[in-house]
């Protein structure tokens, strides 16, 4: 007698994402200590930084993760300045100053300052509206899912 096969269909939940872009002049620690201090949630520092799909620049990423309700939410900064030193000097100049290049994470979002990238909509709302009475923060939006292009080169998890 031949051995029976039997095949389960699983079906996973889709995952989704869901994105705001943030418009402000403060540095990332500042805008996670806010944050941190106004919401449930507690943003950390991650072990591994990002980079952009060209390899360059270091994007800071904070992370949090509630795993009883399965929600992970992440903050992380989209301008880098790149530094070079000019290898040819130029006569003109009184002192050496060092090139500077703006490097995104995005280029198709260039202009915003900080992404947060969030699995569940109501703690991604909440904290739009938290960081929308904030009078450092310019701007806060909401980004389709469908806009970020190259969003599986960055993230992997």
């Amino acid at each position: 007698m031949a051995p029976r096969i039997y095949h389960l269909e699983i079906e996973e939940p889709i995952l989704e994402e869901y994105w705001m872009g943030v418009h402000t002049p403060i540095e990332a620690h500042q805008l996670v200590y806010y944050i941190n201090k106004n919401t449930s949630l507690l943003l950390c520092r991650s072990k591994t930084d990002l980079q952009n799909e060209n390899n360059q620049g270091i994007f800071q990423l904070f992370e949090w993760e509630n795993p009883e309700q399965d929600i992970n939410c992440f903050l992380f900064s989209n301008k880098y300045q790149e530094e070079k030193v000019q290898t040819t000097t130029n006569n003109n100049t009184l002192f050496e100053l060092p090139q500077r290049n703006e490097v995104s994470l995005f280029s198709e979002f260039k202009q915003v300052d900080f992404y947060i990238r969030c699995n569940d909509k109501n703690t991604l709302e909440s904290l739009q509206r938290v960081l929308a009475a904030w009078s450092a923060i310019s701007y806060t939006f909401r980004i389709p899912f469908e806009k970020i292009k190259n969003r599986l080169l960055i993230f992997d998890k």
